[in-house]
């Protein structure tokens, strides 16, 4: 008997299986379901409700040794902001729920809270419920986050169309250089690198250029790099039944990752392209409003967005290299793989 395991379908396959088994319709009261950056419910007022929750589990997302429990706070309440972020909404309440050794420190969970606090301060999200859990191995961190969006100023995944530009709002692999330094050097060797580190441990959730581009409509889709460009591209062209040609001259990366590439035998552009964790919205637009994209990002973040790319009618996500036109493959972490 031929048994087929997780690992046999991938984390894809769970998803659409998952969706399979679910209604078949879903009721009008759901806006979106599964396939974007949250699920979108209807209301009594005039908003939409956006749902979304992310999970960290220790040894896979994160260790001790990469994310101190502040940090680990902090970052997991970003995670769910930038989802939030990403359809142009607005984050309201939260919902943490926590499996935890039962031998753990107290001091444990006041520095994660502290974390957590910081950006809920920041970002006026409220702290509503949630659950503790005893975990017989490792830390489990889920956390839910709902905000809400007028229904014009929503932002899909599936809007891009054949010819918009293809929009970055920050530099790229930072955080995937930051956790490499975590990994492989000694406290003693991460000076001159602390943007790397905070890019992995504190990310920025751009929640202020995601409304921005909602409310201007200039955004006709929209994710935030959770795992990379090569494989949040796909996300967006996939709902949006387009391709992509990417620019590798344009991608934008910091002069601090540039810098230790080179000094560690690591490509800079491999961990721009498929590193993830970088929390930036990747956005298209019509090239018609390329002054006002450029105008807009600037005046809410302090720098512009970097067109990188143009959508297609060819299928695939390529990039284009001084070698010529080549096939973009994901690359990243994937859950559910060999």
């Amino acid at each position: 008997m031929n048994t087929k395991t997780l690992n046999d379908i991938g984390e894809g396959g769970i998803i659409q299986l998952i969706q399979e088994k679910g209604l078949s319709r879903l009721p009008s009261r759901v806006k979106k379901g599964i396939g974007d950056d949250c699920a979108v419910l209807e209301t009594a007022g005039d908003t939409l409700l956006l749902v979304t929750t992310d999970t960290l589990i220790e040894e896979i997302h994160f260790t001790a040794k990469t994310l101190p429990p502040e940090a680990l706070g902090w970052k997991a309440l970003a995670v769910n902001i930038s989802d939030i972020a990403a359809m142009g909404g607005t984050p309201q309440t939260a919902f943490l729920s926590i499996g935890i050794k039962p031998e753990t420190e107290v001091s444990f969970i006041d520095s994660f809270m502290a974390g957590f606090q910081a950006l809920a301060r920041k970002t006026d999200i409220v702290l509503a419920g949630g659950d503790t859990v005893e975990s017989p191995s490792s830390a489990v961190i889920a956390i839910t986050l709902l905000g809400d969006c007028l229904p014009e100023r929503l932002v899909y995944r599936s809007g891009a169309r054949v010819g918009d530009n293809i929009w970055v709002t920050g530099p790229l692999g930072n955080a995937a250089a930051g956790l490499f330094l975590l990994l492989n050097k000694k406290a003693s060797e991460l000076s001159g690198y602390e943007s790397l580190i905070a890019a992995h441990q504190k990310p920025i959730p751009r929640l202020k250029a995601g409304k921005a581009l909602g409310k201007s409509g200039l955004a006709h889709a929209m994710i935030d790099v959770s795992d990379g460009i090569a494989k949040d591209l796909g996300h967006i062209c996939e709902e949006s039944r387009t391709g992509a040609l990417l620019q590798a001259t344009s991608i934008p990366m910091s002069d601090e990752l540039l810098r230790l590439g080179p000094q560690v035998e690591k490509s800079p552009l491999e961990w721009a392209l498929r590193g993830g964790e970088d929390y930036e919205l990747l956005f298209t637009a019509s090239p018609a409003n390329e002054e006002k994209v450029v105008s807009l990002t600037t005046k809410v973040s302090g720098r512009p967005a970097s067109k990188i790319g143009t959508i297609t009618q060819e299928d695939g996500i390529w990039l284009d290299t001084d070698k010529g036109k080549e096939p973009l493959e994901p690359g990243g972490y994937v859950h559910f793989s060999n």
